[in-house]
């Protein structure tokens, strides 16, 4: 994940704060040879790692992790809410959102599900790419091939690889209602996107 002048950017919001190389390695747990090494580009920055330093140093960790495009990005897309594209499933109840914003790297969408088993809901799927899911109401099961079954609940967030055989289920009476998000592979929307 190291890019080029990720190691400047670094040192330049340290210095910024009149922050040392020994005292961001006491704030933030990672050593000084570490951060070194970093700032000289002599080590990758993985998420975890940029993560505790812009915490430190609180600045995005956007800034640490991707350079900008050549050019102004002056882009957006919105949702009014209920105008989305609705696409239904299995049990499943698929809203895109944003859908008109171009060369996206991600697709999201509000997702209704009632199914209460696997069969009733399809059974497994699979995709290419990354899926995340952060539930807003309900209780949602989350099963996957190589992992026990999960129970999210309000609140909670899952990423995980979408090749991985998945399915979901709605526990209780009420309808999950979740947001989801997959990762657009460089070649077009997986066939089988969220579905």
């Amino acid at each position: 994940m190291m890019q080029g002048n990720v190691g400047s950017k670094i040192r330049d919001a340290r210095k910024e704060q009149n922050i040392t190389l020994r005292d961001l390695s006491e704030r933030s747990g990672l050593s000084v040879s570490q951060l070194s090494k970093l700032e000289n580009g002599k080590a990758r920055l993985t998420v975890d790692v940029a993560l505790m330093i812009a915490g430190v140093l609180h600045v995005p960790v956007a800034s640490f992790l991707f350079s900008p495009k050549p050019g102004m990005q002056a882009r957006r897309s919105i949702t009014r809410a209920g105008s989305g594209i609705l696409h239904q499933g299995n049990a499943m109840e698929f809203e895109v959102l944003c859908s008109d914003f171009r060369d996206k790297t991600n697709i999201f969408w509000r997702v209704t599900l009632r199914a209460r088993s696997l069969e009733e809901n399809g059974g497994w799927r699979s995709h290419s790419g990354e899926e995340f899911i952060h539930v807003l109401s309900g209780r949602l099961e989350l099963h996957t091939i190589h992992y026990d079954p999960t129970v999210l609940q309000p609140g909670d967030s899952i990423l995980f690889d979408g090749e991985m055989q998945h399915a979901y289920i709605a526990l209780g009476d009420a309808p999950v209602v979740m947001l989801m998000s997959n990762t657009v592979p460089r070649d077009g929307l997986p066939a089988s996107a969220g579905a």
